[in-house]
């Protein structure tokens, strides 16, 4: 009796995500992840949701940089990307919001896709949980680079005009996530074949698309 219990209640264990043999798991064995029970860590998840919030106002900082180049014009990004105080000022505070925004919509999005693809009464808390997991493994890389750049450069502008191997390294982490969130859809929910289109080939195709239209901008600049 005692011997039930007790292996009931280490299967009803929170996951840690951050700890670092989870982290490794999750970013490198997905299936052995997702393939635990779906219990995480409320405070990791929050802090999970955060880093990718960070992630969308970098983002978007990078989008305004690139309006800026292109239209020469003057941009209230260019006086922030001026200082790497101001600059994270910006990541740290507006990051904050930004999650709040992303967990609400990216979480209904990502819930939508299950829905799609034959989960009829996913727990909409659950799939929260499980989008901010796999959204990490493309934002926490770009978090670390961008770590990396304070340390090399003046400032982010001069990090962001100075193309180095750096750039390129959270890159692979972009589309490998793509494989993580069809992993965890299918592993921690019951989908159908559907998913391969709506967690892999769908974003895979959205990834490609941007990639190539930021491309054709530079050439043609």
């Amino acid at each position: 009796m005692s011997t039930e219990f007790s292996l009931d209640k280490q299967q009803q264990k929170e996951i840690l995500p951050f700890a670092p043999k989870n982290l490794w798991l999750l970013f490198f064995q997905p299936k052995k992840f997702f393939s635990l029970p779906a219990i995480y860590h409320p405070r990791s998840i929050i802090l999970a949701a955060y880093i990718i919030g960070m992630f969308s106002v970098m983002d978007r900082v990078d989008q305004n940089l690139l309006k800026a180049e292109f239209s020469n014009r003057q941009s209230f990004m260019l006086d922030v990307a001026d200082a790497w105080w101001s600059y994270w000022l910006l990541v740290l505070g507006v990051g904050t919001l930004s999650a709040v925004i992303v967990w609400l919509i990216h979480g209904w999005w990502y819930k939508k896709r299950l829905q799609f693809s034959g989960v009829k009464d996913a727990d909409p808390q659950l799939a929260r949980h499980v989008w901010a997991l796999q959204s990490l493994v493309a934002a926490l890389p770009v978090i670390v680079v961008t770590v990396l750049q304070t340390l090399l450069y003046n400032n982010y502008l001069d990090a962001y005009e100075n193309s180095t191997i750096l750039n390129f390294v959270a890159l692979p982490f972009m589309f490998w996530s793509c494989w993580v969130s069809y992993r965890a859809a299918s592993l921690v929910f019951n989908t159908n074949a559907w998913a391969k289109f709506w967690f892999l080939g769908l974003p895979i195709i959205f990834y490609l698309l941007a990639m190539g239209l930021l491309t054709a901008l530079f050439i043609n600049a």
